[in-house]
């Protein structure tokens, strides 16, 4: 069956899909992921919908949600280094294992109804803290489960798979909170997360650990990930672009609501049609960068994407007509998309295997932070121009930046793809 669906693969266009799937540890490690994304996303909607249930409050809901995502920034870099310094498939299994006890203690609590908000408030930080291990420990992963000529597949089917999660996630939350409530969506949680430990325990991923570590503080071990990242001539570009993109282009999809409401008169299911075009185009995306396989021209694709999307959020931001609108939206998360794949490829080209949880540690926040910060500063400034003006502004800066990266981008090209001794 297996090698039919293969087969099928190929005859559709993803060969490349086909020849990444025939790594024994890579195919199990996905089988172990699918159902632990899509649980990661149950979680989320059923524990913002249990602190809405327990309270009421706004301010709770947003307090769970910092519970849950400020960690992963706080404790990426020393997550870096732990993935550089140990055995990454052990760190995996520890961090899944704690996840799935997390789920198991939530489930338990809220069948019990012992379960209270400031519980519930440390579980989320606790899950959050847990992360921020596993964020750099998953992104440095993939290099050991598939030769090097085999990772921007491999990375573009990883994210292929996290947006349909964001698709399949929250609907099953949704049929699971009205089945039996937030208890038995995080008994699902339990199953996704145990499923997750097996997949890991039944890999085989080489080990790679620097003995050099040995000798170094761990504060110097952040401090050398750091430096090199930030000081590498093609791969700091990248992230000051990523970073230009979360702060400029993306914050448009968090202030979506306000659009919704404001602009274009629109209830629930209007805000739901807007975040459905951006999911479609961002599937759209990963699908695409999954046919593009091992060809090359990454840059282009990274810089290219920026433009695209910084073109479609400023159009987005100055036009009041929906339909037009959705399109924007579409191609916002197709643009997002791609671009994130294509330059996190990059990055995992251009690091030495050494430096690579570090390093891909500072992709992680930028990725993470950029679009919670361009929210917050362009949210401020709503309040007093109004929705459009911020977003426009946000979207000019980025598209001017990806356009003058593109302006060097043969440079960059050389930089970042040409074979290295890794």
């Amino acid at each position: 069956m297996s090698k039919f669906l293969l087969r099928l693969l190929a005859l559709a266009g993803f060969g490349a899909v086909e020849q990444v799937m025939r790594h024994h540890s890579f195919s199990i490690y996905l089988i172990g992921h699918i159902p632990s994304v899509i649980g990661v996303w149950v979680t989320r909607v059923a524990i913002g919908w249990l602190a809405w249930e327990l309270t009421g409050s706004a301010f709770w809901l947003g307090a769970i949600a910092a519970a849950d995502s400020l960690p992963v920034l706080l404790l990426g870099p020393f997550g870096g280094v732990l993935a550089d310094r140990f055995d990454r498939r052990k760190i995996s299994v520890a961090t899944q294992a704690a996840l799935c006890v997390v789920s198991l203690i939530l489930a338990v609590l809220t069948f019990s109804g012992l379960i209270t908000i400031w519980l519930l408030f440390f579980l989320a930080l606790f899950r959050g803290m847990t992360f921020g291990f596993w964020q750099p420990v998953r992104l440095s992963l993939m290099p050991n489960l598939v030769p090097r000529e085999e990772i921007p597949i491999a990375i573009a089917l990883n994210s292929s798979i996290f947006n349909t999660a964001q698709f399949i996630g929250p609907a099953l939350a949704s049929g699971l909170l009205t089945l039996g409530g937030p208890g038995l969506a995080f008994s699902f949680t339990v199953f996704a997360a145990g499923i997750m430990v097996w997949a890991l325990l039944a890999i085989n991923v080489p080990t790679s650990v620097d003995l050099r570590h040995e000798r170094a503080s761990i504060f110097t071990d952040m401090i050398e990930g750091m430096r090199y990242g930030l000081t590498h001539p093609g791969i700091a570009p990248m992230l000051l672009l990523l970073l230009l993109l979360g702060i400029g282009i993306r914050p448009l999809t968090e202030l979506m609501p306000g659009f919704a409401d404001i602009v274009y008169g629109l209830g629930v299911g209007g805000y739901s049609m807007m975040v459905s075009s951006v999911g479609v185009g961002a599937m759209c995306g990963a699908i695409w960068m999954l046919r593009q396989g091992n060809r090359g021209g990454i840059t282009r694709i990274a810089l290219m994407s920026g433009i695209f999307g910084g073109g479609a959020a400023l159009l987005f931001a100055l036009i009041s007509w929906l339909p037009l609108a959705l399109i924007c939206l579409s191609i916002l998360g197709f643009s997002m998309t791609s671009c994130g794949i294509a330059t996190q490829q990059l990055i995992q080209l251009s690091v030495p295997d050494k430096m690579r949880g570090r390093v891909l540690s500072l992709f992680g926040m930028v990725f993470r932070s950029g679009p919670a910060l361009g929210a917050l500063l362009m949210g401020w400034v709503a309040d007093s121009t109004g929705l459009s003006w911020p977003v426009a502004i946000g979207a000019a800066i980025g598209l001017l930046a990806y356009a003058i990266g593109n302006s060097r981008r043969l440079r960059l090209q050389s930089l970042l793809e040409e074979p290295k001794d890794l």
